[in-house]
């Protein structure tokens, strides 16, 4: 198999880190319009590790007991859906 031909795509949604933050009791220290700010930038931003930091720290910034790299975890176990495509196709 060609490395080149394996593609991986990762995706979230407001929902999804929205439903990551509510069952993980996250952004509690915010304000409605400081969650809505993040959720316009999970909506604008491909989840990269560098642009997971950037929103883990927004909402490390309004939650308590938590730890920046905890939300990157919760981020990425709970928020980011990883595919694989092989060849432009799911089925090889």
């Amino acid at each position: 198999m060609n490395p080149k031909a394996l593609k991986v795509n990762r995706m979230w949604s407001r929902s999804s880190v929205r439903n990551a933050c509510v069952n993980n009791d996250l952004y509690t220290l915010g304000d409605n319009e400081d969650y809505e700010h993040m959720l316009d930038w999970v909506d604008r931003l491909y989840p990269t590790y560098e642009q997971m930091l950037k929103i883990a720290k927004d909402i490390f910034e309004h939650s308590k007991d938590q730890t920046i790299t905890n939300v990157m975890y919760i981020l990425e176990k709970e928020a980011v859906i990883t595919t694989f495509e092989i060849n432009g196709s799911d089925e090889e």
